[in-house]
């Protein structure tokens, strides 16, 4: 914070019972006047050349220091870099860019936020762009159409973002996007857009068929399935890996229910399977954690022990699998890669760079919800 002084002069006269100055009645005051500079206009930013007034420096000379550029003596470059702190002077990263004909922002367009995987998607997303030096902008979709994810992309281009990265986790037919889309860099997160475009997956149907194949080995023979409507590509694709594995083991599908993602919908369709369908099964492969979770609570509740009684998988590996009780075994999705593998593929295309979609593999975390038959 940095204090300016002045010295004000005031030349009035004394007034009379009807407000007019006397004659001959002038005074003279002095005033000591003394303010800090944070005392400005409320949301009015400080200049780079007020910056350079204050500190008896060029424009130039504090464009050097605030952009970390050499031919600045040191003392001279501690100063007003002292001076840029005091007053709390922030670049206008706008004029940069405009400057440049260049953003440091992505976009990315999402849905289904309120559940796990979707906002682990995003967090992560974030997460490796600041890493490379980005900013990202969101925009949410309240029902995936194409006048929606229209309105999203065409949001974000507005702001002359670097590129889109896109993760629509509910399947609908979007090959009109690509029309939306033929300007600007893409990237479909764990997505299939129906159209070629740079993607960056996770096996999602793998990791139901090792969380399946786990159970097999175990000895189990009677395995149902736990799901989530059809229309999410992820639920779809683990359904498809159940099943297929139980294909290649020439067991039968025993037990296909469906709940809804979360703990309660997992919690409400695993009382009515103990109530219909208990002794047809052995083992449940869950389609998340959560739901899985809502599943331990409901067989506890009727005294059917877990894994004594029936073992679990769940899916998605949450931080609090590991400490339920008990413990969950479940396969895990590498979040954190997703992020980081889907920024790169938009920084490779922004350079030039051909991208080679990738997939990513999910791993079985064998907790204490298993065991063998």
């Amino acid at each position: 914070m940095r204090s300016v002084h002045f010295l004000a002069v005031w030349i009035c006269g004394q007034q009379n019972a009807n407000c007019e100055l006397e004659t001959g009645s002038r005074y003279l005051y002095l005033f000591f006047v003394s303010f800090e500079i944070t005392g400005r206009a409320k949301n009015k930013r400080i200049t780079m050349s007020e910056v350079a007034d204050l500190a008896g420096v060029s424009y130039q000379t504090v464009s050097r220091v605030v952009n970390e550029m050499p031919d600045v003596a040191p003392r001279t470059r501690e100063r007003v870099l002292k001076l840029l702190s005091e007053v709390g002077y922030r670049p206008n990263l706008t004029a940069r860019e405009l400057a440049n004909q260049k953003s440091s922002v992505v976009g990315v367009v999402t849905f289904g936020t309120r559940y796990h995987g979707p906002t682990q998607i995003m967090v992560n997303i974030e997460q490796a762009a600041k890493e490379m030096g980005f900013s990202v902008m969101f925009t949410g979709i309240v029902e995936e159409s194409i006048d929606e994810i229209r309105r999203a992309v065409t949001e974000l281009c507005s702001h002359q973002v670097r590129g889109v990265l896109i993760h629509l986790p509910i399947e609908i037919e979007l090959r009109h996007l690509e029309k939306v889309c033929r300007d600007i860099h893409l990237v479909a997160v764990d997505s299939d857009f129906g159209f070629k475009t740079a993607s960056v997956f996770v096996n999602q149907e793998l990791g139901s068929r090792l969380a399946t194949r786990h159970l097999i080995e175990l000895g189990h023979q009677r395995i149902g399935y736990l799901g989530a409507p059809l229309i999410w590509r992820a639920a779809k694709l683990r359904y498809n890996g159940w099943r297929k594995e139980l294909a290649a083991h020439h067991l039968a599908e025993i037990g296909n229910f469906e709940a809804d993602w979360t703990a309660a919908g997992g919690f409400s369709v695993t009382r009515n399977l103990i109530i219909k369908h208990r002794e047809e099964i052995s083992a449940l492969v869950v389609a998340n954690d959560q739901m899985a979770i809502g599943a331990i609570r409901a067989f506890e509740e009727q005294g059917i022990r877990v894994p004594n009684d029936i073992s679990i998988v769940g899916f998605d590996d949450i931080p609090e699998a590991g400490f339920i009780r008990p413990p969950l075994t479940t396969i895990k999705q590498d979040f954190a890669r997703l992020g980081k593998l889907s920024v790169q593929c938009l920084v490779d295309q922004l350079n030039g760079k051909v991208w080679r979609d990738q997939t990513i593999r999910p791993k079985l975390i064998e907790r204490s919800t298993t065991v063998n038959r």
